[in-house]
C-alpha cells in the first residue's frame, strides 16, 4: 500500500491528510519513484495556504522536490530504468504533480540521475536551492566571475539563501547577508558571508552603505520584499540590479521610483519553473554549473532538520516559523 500526502482546503499545513492508495502505474513519459527523501519549499506552504500564484485544485497533492529510486517506467522512457537512483527536480507546477508520498508519479522531464557525491537527503535539497540561485544571480542579476561585485542576499539562512551565498562566493563576489536576528550570524559566516545584517535591530540601508564604503551594492536578491525593496534601492550603486526572488514578508512593495530613476537601477524577477527548468538549453547550463560546484566542493547542501513522513504537518509548521538554517527534509523509510 502507498501513502500520499494531499489536502482538500487551502488553510495551511493542518489541512494535510494521509491518503492510502495503490501504487499508480506511470503513463507515457512518466516514471514511478520510490521516494527516500523530500525537500520542503516555501512555495509549497504558500500553495497549500491559498496565497500562491497558482490556485490548488482539490484534492491536491503537495511537494515539488525529492530523491529516490525508480520503481517503474512508462512508455517512451529510454534514459532511465527501474533501480536507478534519481532526483526529482522542481520542474513541476504544484497543480500538476506532488512528490510527498512513498511512491509517486513524476514526469520524465523532472527526472535526473542522482549525483553520486550526495546521499538521498542531500539530493532532495539541491535543485530548488541552486537552480533558483543560478536564475536569480546569473540569469537575472548579472553576476560575473571575478568582477569585484558586491552582492546582497536577504533571508540568507534559508536553503535558497544559503545556496546563493555559496554561488556568489564561487564567482568571487563580496557577500552581505541578512537575517532577522543575530542568532544566525555564526551559521551565515560558516556558509561564506562576508558581512551580516540583523534587520530587526539594524538599518538595512545604513549597514549596506557602511560595508561598501558608501558605494552601494551591485546585485541584490530580495527574498523578502515589503519595505526591503525601497531600503535596497536606497543602498544600491548606480546601475545596480535588484532581483525580486521571494515574498517572505507577504507584502507587495511599492515601487521605489525615485532611486530607480536617479540611479538607473534594474528591478527584475523570475519564476524558476518557467524561466529555467522549462528552457532546456538554459537548464543544461545551470545543471553543469551546479554539478561542477558539487563535485569540486564549492557547493554543498545545507540541511537543517529531518522529519518523518508522519511528521509532515510539523515539518511545514517548522518551515513556516522561519527558524530553520538550511533545508527542511522529510525522510521516508
Amino acid at each position: 500500500m502507498n501513502t500520499i500526502i494531499k489536502f482538500n482546503k487551502a488553510t495551511g499545513p493542518t489541512a494535510l491528510e494521509y491518503s492510502n492508495e495503490e501504487i499508480s502505474n506511470p503513463s507515457e513519459n512518466e516514471v514511478v519513484v520510490e521516494v527516500k527523501a523530500t525537500g520542503l519549499n516555501r512555495s509549497e506552504h504558500m500553495y497549500m495556504s491559498g496565497v500562491y500564484i497558482i490556485e490548488p485544485e482539490f484534492p491536491s497533492k503537495i511537494g515539488t522536490e525529492a530523491a529516490g529510486i525508480i520503481y517503474s517506467v512508462g512508455e517512451n522512457v529510454i534514459d532511465f530504468k527501474a533501480g536507478d537512483e534519481v532526483c526529482i527536480t522542481p520542474n513541476i507546477l504544484p497543480n500538476e504533480y506532488g512528490v510527498l508520498g512513498k511512491f509517486i508519479v513524476a514526469p520524465i522531464e523532472a527526472i535526473i540521475h542522482k549525483p553520486k557525491e550526495l546521499n538521498f537527503k542531500e539530493a532532495a535539497s539541491v535543485w530548488m536551492a541552486f537552480s533558483t540561485a543560478y536564475c536569480a544571480l546569473i540569469l537575472n542579476g548579472g553576476l560575473k566571475r571575478n568582477a569585484n561585485q558586491t552582492v546582497v542576499i536577504t533571508a540568507a539562512s534559508s536553503a535558497i539563501g544559503a545556496a546563493m551565498v555559496q554561488m556568489a562566493k564561487r564567482y568571487g563576489a563580496t557577500v552581505i547577508a541578512t537575517s532577522r536576528k543575530d542568532t544566525k550570524d555564526d551559521f551565515l559566516k560558516e556558509n561564506g558571508a562576508d558581512f551580516i545584517i540583523p534587520t530587526d535591530t539594524e538599518s538595512l540601508t545604513e549597514k549596506i552603505l557602511e560595508y561598501t564604503n558608501e558605494e552601494g551594492f551591485n546585485v541584490a536578491i530580495d527574498l523578502v520584499l515589503g519595505d526591503f525593496t525601497e531600503e535596497l534601492a536606497n543602498a544600491a550603486s548606480p546601475e545596480a540590479t535588484i532581483v525580486a526572488g521571494g515574498l517572505l514578508s507577504m507584502e507587495i512593495p511599492q515601487i521605489p521610483f525615485f532611486p530607480l530613476v536617479m540611479k538607473n537601477l534594474k528591478l527584475t524577477s523570475f519564476h524558476v519553473v518557467f524561466h529555467l527548468f522549462r528552457k532546456p538549453k538554459i537548464f543544461e547550463e545551470a545543471k553543469k554549473e551546479i554539478l561542477d560546484g558539487l563535485k569540486n566542493k564549492k557547493y554543498w547542501p545545507v540541511l537543517d532538520k529531518i522529519f518523518t513522513l508522519e511528521q509532515t504537518i510539523q515539518a511545514y509548521q517548522y518551515l513556516e516559523s522561519g527558524v530553520q538554517k538550511g533545508k527542511v527534509i522529510i525522510k521516508i523509510d
